[in-house]
């Protein structure tokens, strides 16, 4: 009998422009930023520094359509940064995609578990 076992996970990658626009990395920092209400903030959190944390929110900003990052100057309160709505569908919508992916897999693996007996 063969019995084999997966961990099912996906990591989907999206370019524009030849350049990665939005994979895991970009998402986890996205919604930690949610979180945090900074990339200062988000950074330390996801134990990155803050130059590239940064660097990848403006690239994310550089090659998307319409800001995803929308950042806020230094004042008596500091800056901070929110994510745009846009930048909301794209985090909700990767994730179901990821999830779409996951599920296919899944039972792709049952077709084919289904084979051998």
């Amino acid at each position: 009998m063969i019995h084999q076992v997966f961990n099912m996970s996906a990591d989907l990658i999206f370019y524009r422009e030849e350049e990665v626009f939005l994979g895991q990395t970009q998402i986890r920092l996205l919604k930690q930023v949610v979180k945090d209400g900074s990339i200062n903030g988000a950074a330390k959190n996801l134990k990155m520094s803050y130059q590239h944390a940064w660097h990848m929110l403006n690239k994310l900003n550089e090659l998307s359509p319409i800001p995803i990052v929308l950042r806020q100057k230094g004042g008596k309160d500091g800056g901070g940064c929110r994510i745009s709505p846009y930048g909301m569908k794209l985090i909700r919508t990767y994730e179901k995609k990821v999830l779409d992916i996951i599920q296919f897999l899944e039972q792709s693996n049952s077709e084919l578990e289904s084979c051998f007996f």
